[in-house]
């Protein structure tokens, strides 16, 4: 999609009315929280002499991390960054150096690259090349930035055996994934003309969505990613409705859904709980809407950070847990778009301003509602993504590292100055999804489906994909 002039202006002045940057990345590659310094891994790892491990897992987390510091790239100056764009250029990064280390010992099944293994290439040289090539090819305009740290990166291996080799394995890499994502669906960023229904319980376009400067195809306004679940290809599900949510509420249509009482309890918790002001909403409950207002796929990598730091794994373990991880945030969101465009139900800010009309006695309009998190993002409530998001996470991490009994301190870009601490992953998935209701953005089914609806995408991935052969 294009941006004229008038689009551009309209899209900056959404960005600087947000509370806080709810789509983008972390801006610095510096990870934060327990154990964030590289972990040591035991000496010969699969026939790779210990300091040339030690080297390559530096390498894996660097590439990790400029990823990330590359993803503002991937959109024009002042628009913002919608998740399921960013998760693409960290799976495919990610992807790449699991397959580079792969190609030179194989432990894991590698994703993309199938040449014949080179024991004799440097695996930090193949590392580093696969991240500088892929970041590059999903996103240029993060070229010279890439190149640069690409240069430093590689100054190290003055000397090294193997550097031409692990050069090559990287490049194959690279290419291989950037070749099999090529024609994935995505060029379009999954924006398309939309048309609101008109029955109660319907999306409707929400503010500042709905104003001249963000009516694109003239109907009326935004609706983000209306067709990325329809027109994307998945990293590994099936197909972006094998995954798909149950009907809202249980019920065959929207006009019904908000009839239910289980509909009237979810309206009346959100009006109270994610307003600005609302003074029923807790001091710890409001930290927590906004903590988790971050960038999804950014922040659930931070934390994958952390706990392979906890498990002390290895160079080989940490891309393929990078790499599964972002592969699971994509898939997590191209199967809940579909699922939101499917079902088209309304948002919390829509419901409350049109409650005089659903038919249910059990809500009523309040004047002058507005979400914590202005503004609410430009995309159906059911389910919700960002619950779906973290549920994916979760399934993966709890998955490749079962067990794990360490408590996870993490920080957040959405609300710098304050450390959350879980004593599972799957408690940071739980608030993470429960903290949509704090901000306005969804009702509490949206969000318990959400997250029970990542956990499966995410169960799948790692049950699928990227596999120990040995």
């Amino acid at each position: 999609m294009s941006f004229g002039p008038d689009s551009r202006r309209a899209i900056r002045w959404y960005f600087a009315l947000a509370v806080v940057a709810a789509c983008s990345p972390d801006s610095s590659p510096t990870v934060t929280g327990v154990a964030a310094s590289p972990a040591t891994p035991a000496a010969n790892v699969g026939g790779v002499p210990n300091a040339s491990a030690t080297a390559a897992l530096a390498a894996v987390r660097a590439g990790n991390a400029q990823a990330i510091a590359a993803a503002p790239a991937l959109v024009p100056p002042g628009v913002p960054l919608a998740p399921f764009i960013e998760a693409r250029l960290y799976a495919i990064s990610n992807v790449a150096m699991h397959d580079a280390l792969n190609a030179i010992v194989p432990r894991f099944e590698r994703y993309a690259e199938s040449g014949a293994v080179d024991p004799g290439a440097n695996p930090t040289a193949a590392v580093l090349t696969a991240a500088r090539d892929a970041i590059v090819g999903a996103a240029p305009g993060s070229q010279a930035g890439t190149d640069a740290w690409y240069a430093v990166q590689m100054s190290t291996l003055s000397g090294a055996t193997g550097v031409a080799e692990g050069v090559g394995v990287g490049e194959r890499a690279a290419a291989a994934i950037l070749t099999r994502r090529a024609s994935d669906g995505t060029a379009g960023g999954g924006v398309a003309p939309y048309t609101p229904g008109s029955s109660p319980g319907d999306y409707q376009f929400t503010f500042p969505f709905n104003t001249p400067g963000f009516d694109f195809f003239g109907t009326g306004g935004f609706a983000d990613g209306s067709i990325w679940g329809a027109t994307v290809t998945p990293f590994v599900v099936s197909s972006t409705a094998q995954f798909r949510a149950a009907l809202p509420y249980g019920t065959a249509s929207n006009a019904t859904a908000v009839l239910t009482a289980q509909y009237s309890r979810d309206f009346n918790e959100v009006v109270a709980l994610g307003c600005t002001g609302c003074a029923a909403r807790t001091t710890e409950q409001t930290e927590i809407g906004l903590f988790w207002v971050e960038s999804s796929p950014a922040g659930w990598n931070r934390i994958a950070r952390i706990v392979a730091d906890q498990r002390n794994l290895d160079a080989w373990e940490s891309a393929r847990m990078f790499a599964l991880l972002q592969m699971g945030e994509f898939d997590a969101y191209a199967t809940n778009l579909e699922s939101k465009y499917f079902f088209n139900f309304w948002r919390p800010v829509t419901a409350v301003e049109l409650a005089s009309t659903d038919g249910n006695p059990g809500t009523m309009t309040v004047a002058n509602w507005q979400v914590l998190a202005f503004p609410t993002p430009p995309v159906p409530d059911y389910p919700s993504a960002h619950a779906a998001a973290g549920g994916s996470a979760a399934a993966i991490i709890e998955t490749l590292v079962p067990g794990h009994g360490k408590r996870i301190s993490t920080t957040s870009t959405s609300l710098p100055g304050v450390t959350r601490t879980f004593a599972t992953v799957g408690d940071a998935a739980q608030e993470n999804a429960i903290s949509r209701i704090y901000v306005g953005f969804h009702f509490r089914h949206a969000v318990d489906i959400g997250l029970s609806q990542g956990r499966q995408v995410g169960t799948y991935l790692a049950g699928n994909a990227l596999r120990r052969i040995r």
